[in-house]
């Protein structure tokens, strides 16, 4: 998994300040569930700790953990109380610091991160397998830099083989379930092809230019990525790219199956994607398929692919 929480813009550009403890609190991680939990909440906390935010000292940290608690029930991208507090706080471009908001700031910091955190999880079917009080703990010590119940070195194995075993079970549940599709082909390797409109034109050869518009999405649903939202935001043209060259193994067996002018979706198993470098998860890819020629016919030289680096490579 490549971000374990999405967070807004806006939200890179803040943390939480330096908070003296009020308390000791004595927390005993008597579980694997609890240790778990501990664990990601204190992730979540040194995502923050290291957005090296300028006004970093300046926040309250009781009250971004009390907003976090508040955000396990609040709808974050409905919020709009708190998404005014903030531009307020931060101003229209996210470079201002009005401290009159401040407090109520610091609160809606916390409930929008807390928001994304509990969406994000109960969208791979994790949350259950959370504890939200030891999350919320971990999250309080690492912001407080006393996340020390846990080895560091434990701590990354654990959250690691944990998101491991998740992606793992949902792209097996997601090739299981493409198989059913209508319209599909089963490859040797593993890769399911669902053809949703057929192509008229040829197959493209395993070294030729191909140009198509693409949406990427996990096996548990997410989006990843889109061309289409590149295209609108950056008003650029998505390059094309050649079989021959740096693209993930699904790619470059899945696209001569596929023929010119149709519409297909690409179930790749994780092996045949980014493997245990991505945290070993499958991935959709829903295919519009443009045009393909000859090695340098479609390929030109790009400053910069969509987002930096295309999906496919």
């Amino acid at each position: 998994m490549r971000n374990l929480l999405i967070i807004p813009a806006l939200l890179l550009l803040v943390s939480c300040g330096n908070k003296k403890a009020t308390e000791e609190e004595v927390v005993k991680l008597e579980t694997q569930k609890d240790k778990l939990s501990y664990c990601i909440g204190a992730d979540q906390g040194k995502m923050i700790m290291e957005s090296k935010d300028p006004n970093l000292a300046r926040y309250n940290f009781d009250l971004i953990v009390e907003g976090f608690e508040k955000g396990f029930n609040t709808k974050a991208s409905n919020d709009a109380e708190c998404e005014a507090t903030l531009r307020k706080l931060f101003g229209a471009q996210g470079q201002d610091f009005d401290t009159t908001y401040l407090a109520a700031g610091c609160l809606c910091i916390g409930k929008t991160v807390g928001s994304h955190f509990y969406d994000r999880w109960s969208k791979i079917g994790a949350i259950d397998q959370l504890d939200l009080k030891m999350a919320t703990i971990g999250f309080r010590h690492s912001l407080l830099k006393k996340d020390t119940l846990v080895p560091k070195e434990e701590r990354m194995n654990m959250v690691k083989g944990f998101v491991v075993d998740l992606n793992k079970m949902h792209g097996a549940k997601m090739l299981e379930n493409a198989k059913k599709l209508p319209n599909i082909k089963i490859l040797p390797n593993g890769m399911i092809i669902q053809t949703l409109q057929a192509g008229t034109g040829a197959f493209p050869g395993t070294t030729d230019d191909v140009k198509v518009d693409y949406i990427l999405t996990s096996a548990s649903g997410d989006t990843i990525q889109s061309s289409f939202d590149y295209k609108k935001q950056s008003g650029k043209e998505v390059p094309a790219f050649n079989l021959g060259g740096q693209i993930i193994t699904g790619w470059k067996e899945g696209f001569p199956h596929l023929q010119k002018g149709g519409k297909y979706k690409l179930f790749i198993p994780t092996e045949l994607a980014y493997g245990e470098s991505q945290g070993s998860e499958s991935l959709c890819f829903y295919i519009e398929f443009h045009d393909f020629g000859k090695a340098g016919s479609l390929l030109k030289p790009e400053p910069q692919n969509p987002q930096g680096q295309m999906h496919g490579q």
